[in-house]
């Protein structure tokens, strides 16, 4: 008896070691795309907004000072609607800097007249600047976000009133950075 109740004992003990609840595990992942994002648009954007079509900036300020179409007062100021908007998950941020260009005379590069260009109470003038300056800094990001901020120019009045005639162009240039 003693043999049979060791026996039993031993195979009872085994069968609950080896009997052990199973348990069955497998992970989920995800990876998410950076989105670092800039362009011209001609309102205030959201995250909901942003990629709305109807935002588009045209891409071009003619500067008028008379007719219709007139577009820039006594003082330089030129009116226009555009914005420097960006869209970004980078969980490090980024920065925008901007420069510009004088507006130069297409058939003489030495012919210009200068303006400012400014966003966010940061300005860039062509006449005296020459190193991009930074008009967003946004230093981390917990999600997807947005920043617009509108962008003005003020055109050098007396230059603009004693150029030669002709069509002059220059550029506003906007550098997206993103932080590491």
């Amino acid at each position: 008896m003693k043999r049979t109740f060791l026996t039993i004992f031993l195979l009872i003990t085994a069968i609950s070691l080896f009997a052990a609840t199973p348990n069955a595990t497998f992970e989920v992942s995800a990876s998410i795309a950076g989105i670092n994002d800039m362009k011209i648009t001609n309102t205030a954007v959201d995250v909901p907004t942003y990629n709305n079509p109807n935002n588009a900036f045209e891409g071009t300020v003619a500067i008028s000072t008379s007719g219709e179409g007139s577009n820039m007062d006594s003082s330089g100021n030129v009116a226009f609607s555009a914005y420097i908007s960006t869209l970004s998950n980078n969980r490090s941020g980024y920065s925008v800097l901007m420069s510009a260009t004088a507006l130069t005379h297409e058939d003489d590069d030495t012919t210009t007249i200068n303006y400012t260009v400014t966003v966010n109470d940061t300005s860039f003038a062509t006449k005296t600047d020459t190193t991009a300056v930074e008009v967003i800094d946004v230093t981390s990001l917990s999600g997807l976000d947005t920043e617009s901020l509108p962008i003005s120019v003020n055109v050098v009045r007396s230059e603009y009133d004693s150029a030669v005639a002709g069509t002059y162009v220059g550029t506003i240039t906007f550098e997206y950075i993103g932080n590491n």
